[in-house]
């Protein structure tokens, strides 16, 4: 029987009410699972280069060869989870933990070995170069006692150059004449490609990297070389995750050059909950370097987040696998701070790699990854280059706003003025980012009003600005106070 329910001219049937519950339901779990991260901030940490807590464990350690292992590990991320806390960062994301293959590989700068981890021999055991499993234990235990979530660097496509695998296991691996033809078969930089359609190949990845997960409580995965490996694939990871970690445990992939065009496929089959946002720095260094304008730039930043619901972008300024921004910025902190502004006042999940907080500068591959400074010289590995403690100061109060500020990670934006170098751009309903691209000072904007109206809440400048006259190379966040 269908019963009709009914006030007035408005009629509803039982089952078109359940279809409209269910529906309401789906919306607002999407809206749940979207609000478990997007209000996060990332901070990205190549282990090996971070801090060495535990100098037992170091092999194949020599501070002068840029592409050895300079010993960071674990337990020393550990000791120094209070520097990414204090600074603002809710979230950590370290490089692959498993097992490296135990040779170098000949290179012109030096013998290279696998500090970075991307190069697995097994993917069931921690290399002990990093630590054990104890140690990621008690980094999750103590990440989640300060209030930071971790996530772990997964290499579902390939191994490393001679792993055991080549051996033992030749069956699970596309080599020779196999290789190429597509994106999936594809045997990146040579690396020995993992048969990933192979359902014994899957099981196994997934029983070694949901289990650790399982194991250890660590709260998301950054999966790696994403577009090298089948959807299907990440369909089923999706499905064995859910059921075996649950809905909020975030996947985070990289999809080189992505945007929210190239990140569709994997949100519409929610493959993924997150992917890099790419063109987010390509755009920001056009801008900063004179090759586009604000009003082009405008344009990006209001429409950069157009993407399926419960689903992010994750915008960056640089990463691991290219020369830092304030490097292609030749140094220039000013601009720098213009670039950090916008990456604190856009939606998404803003990304922070390691020691670009405090002007880490490191230039081309290999020099991009270099060791953390320190203030305490006792710290190793200990980088060369000085710590910018000001560039720092201006990092914190970006992220302290951003916390604070609804509308800096809302969905809200558009353009309230742009000319050729400087752009208004309104956040929500009562936020204003307003950033001066020029080398010389300009007057507030009559298009945006009275600005009494207007409290400032940031300036990237070394000076309190509080006049109408914002400088040369200088970003500022206001809020509305009266209307």
């Amino acid at each position: 029987m269908t019963l009709i329910y009914g006030a007035g001219s408005f009629l509803m049937s039982a089952d078109r009410m359940i279809k409209i519950i269910i529906l309401c339901a789906m919306f607002f779990s999407a809206i749940v699972q979207a609000s478990t991260w997007k209000d996060d901030i990332l901070y990205f940490v190549m282990l090996d280069r971070f801090a060495d807590g535990d100098s037992t464990n170091n092999q194949d350690v020599d501070l002068n060869n840029t592409l050895a292992f300079h010993g960071g590990d674990l337990k020393g991320l550990r000791e120094h989870l209070g520097e990414i806390k204090e600074l603002g960062a809710t979230a950590i994301w370290i490089t692959p933990i498993v097992q490296q293959i135990t040779h170098p590989i000949g290179n012109e700068e030096g013998p290279f070995h696998p500090h970075h981890g991307y190069w697995a021999n097994d993917f069931t055991q921690i290399d002990p170069r990093y630590g054990s499993e104890q140690d990621l234990n008690d980094l999750v235990k103590a990440a989640h006692g300060l209030g930071m979530k971790v996530i772990l660097d997964i290499v579902y496509n390939h191994v490393g150059y001679g792993a055991d695998w080549e051996k033992e296991k030749p069956q699970w691996l596309r080599a020779g004449e196999q290789c190429g033809g597509s994106a999936v078969t594809l045997c990146l930089s040579g690396l020995p490609d993992l048969r990933t359609e192979l359902p014994e190949v899957r099981q196994y990845l997934f029983d070694a990297h949901i289990g650790l997960a399982e194991r250890t409580g660590i709260d998301g995965f950054r999966l790696d070389t994403v577009m090298h490996v089948e959807h299907d694939f990440w369909q089923a990871h999706r499905a064995e995750v859910r059921k075996k970690l649950g809905k909020d445990f975030l996947l985070l992939g990289e999809v080189w050059g992505a945007d929210k065009f190239t990140a569709r496929p994997y949100f519409q089959d929610d493959e993924m909950d997150a992917i890099f946002d790419f063109t987010f720095s390509d755009h920001i260094l056009g801008y900063l370097n004179g090759l586009g304008s604000a009003k082009r730039l405008g344009r990006y930043l209001s429409r950069r987040h157009d993407v399926a619901a419960g689903h992010l972008l994750a915008p960056f300024l640089s990463n691991h696998d290219m020369p830092t921004l304030l490097a292609m910025l030749r140094g220039d902190v000013d601009r720098y701070l213009l670039a950090a502004t916008l990456l604190f006042s856009v939606e998404g999940m803003p990304v922070i790699t390691w020691g670009e907080e405090v002007g880490r500068t490191g230039k081309a591959w290999p020099y991009n990854r270099e060791d953390m400074a320190w203030r305490d010289p006792a710290v190793k590995p200990n980088a060369s280059w000085k710590r910018n403690e000001f560039i720092r100061a201006k990092y914190k109060a970006l992220i302290n706003l951003r916390h604070s500020n609804t509308d800096l990670r809302g969905h809200l934006s558009s353009v309230a003025y742009a000319d050729k170098d400087v752009l208004a751009l309104k956040r929500g309903e009562k936020t204003l980012l307003l950033i001066n691209r020029s080398d010389h000072g300009v007057n507030w904007p009559p298009e945006l009003g009275n600005s009494d109206h207007w409290r400032l809440a940031f300036s990237s400048g070394s000076d309190a600005a509080t006049s109408d006259m914002i400088s040369a190379l200088e970003a500022r966040i206001y809020i509305k106070e009266h209307y």
